[in-house]
């Protein structure tokens, strides 16, 4: 087991999360004050590989809140993390057609021209994932199947995560703006050349690339509810932590916890500074935000260990399995450590 650190670390995606509004919010950090210990954003590391943990997760003592698949791809090879809470907030995904293409409706799709990104550099290429788990979802409700449709596969040369060019200076985020401006140009451009029919697309960007190209929507898969709703990488997303700090200071791993969900408490009553925040840290205007995680977005970015949302996961893990993104299975409910849950809970403060 790792000896204790004076210094935790942190990191989040670019997407709706209490993480990130408790950093903007002051919540966690005067937390982290209370309890005497330093908080770190991963930002700050210079290596290639210490950046990196935001998918690999091999920096000690860091907790990590965002999308499943990278989390989940860890754990599968090894990687010594515990699952200790999950938010499902809403996201707008769905698939793009031309305005002009004959696809009118998901049993269109057959024998189409489906994009599919492939990062050629990535070990967990999470966002050709993505494409897939949403592909699959549309035409599981049509009665087809991937056999019915071409994938086209599309190399893309930039990583997800860019190299640190300076060292010593103080990023905000692991995120630049470059990266995430052109997170779908090979898609888009093969989509407008008329190279393939039906594009993917999630979140905020997502909705703003639907109205730059002027594409039509085919199904919206963000707005399907109850038994139907959709799984992918966002949805839900979750908070692991290394394990050995889970195991051994619970309290700690809780006070993140404690701090998170009473900022995500304060953002119901300070719903301007939260758009903002999230605004931030999805890299769009703030007019974006409701449009594309909804109006309600403010009730669901709390962390529990709810058993729908822990259902999602395991399902996200055996999608995981059964194409090919992950080779060995490991049981979703020894994953969980459900301690400093408890310790959160049972400490809350007032907001």
């Amino acid at each position: 087991m790792s000896q204790k650190s004076s210094v935790i670390w942190y990191s989040r995606c670019p997407l709706p999360t209490a993480t990130g509004i408790a950093i903007d919010s002051g919540h966690l950090l005067n937390e982290f004050e209370r309890v005497g210990r330093e908080l770190k954003s991963i930002a700050e590391m210079t290596t290639e590989a210490e950046r990196n943990s935001h998918f690999s997760h091999n920096v000690g003592e860091m907790f990590r809140q965002g999308g499943n698949i990278p989390p989940i791809w860890s754990r599968s090879r090894g990687g010594n993390t515990a699952l200790v809470g999950i938010a499902w907030t809403k996201e707008y995904q769905s698939l793009l057609v031309r305005s002009d293409s004959s696809i009118e409706k998901p049993r269109d799709l057959a024998g189409a021209r489906l994009a599919v990104p492939v990062r050629i550099h990535e070990k967990i290429d999470f966002w050709r994932v993505m494409c897939l788990r949403g592909y699959q979802a549309v035409l599981a409700k049509a009665g087809l199947t991937f056999d019915d449709v071409e994938l086209v596969m599309l190399p893309v040369e930039d990583p997800y995560i860019e190299t640190k060019t300076e060292a010593g200076v103080k990023e905000p985020s692991l995120w630049s703006g470059k990266a995430r401006a052109q997170r779908q140009s090979e898609e888009t451009l093969a989509f407008i050349l008329g190279k393939v029919d039906v594009i993917y697309t999630s979140g905020a960007l997502g909705l703003q690339l639907k109205h730059q190209v002027r594409a039509r929507e085919l199904v919206n898969m963000g707005g399907w509810s109850g038994a139907d709703r959709h799984i992918n990488n966002q949805s839900p997303n979750i908070l692991t932590v290394d394990r050995d700090l889970a195991e051994r200071e619970p309290e700690i791993v809780g006070a993140f916890i404690r701090a998170i969900n009473n900022a995500a408490g304060w953002a119901m009553k300070h719903k301007e500074s939260a758009v903002r925040s999230i605004a931030n840290d999805v890299g769009c205007s703030e007019d974006w935000i409701a449009a594309s995680y909804g109006e309600e977005i403010w009730s669901s970015l709390n962390v529990g260990l709810a058993s729908e949302a822990i259902d999602a996961i395991r399902a996200q893990k055996d999608f995981l399995l059964a194409q090919g993104f992950i080779n060995d299975d490991f049981s979703i409910d020894e994953w969980i450590n459900e301690n400093p849950m408890t310790y959160a809970q049972s400490e809350r403060q007032g907001i």
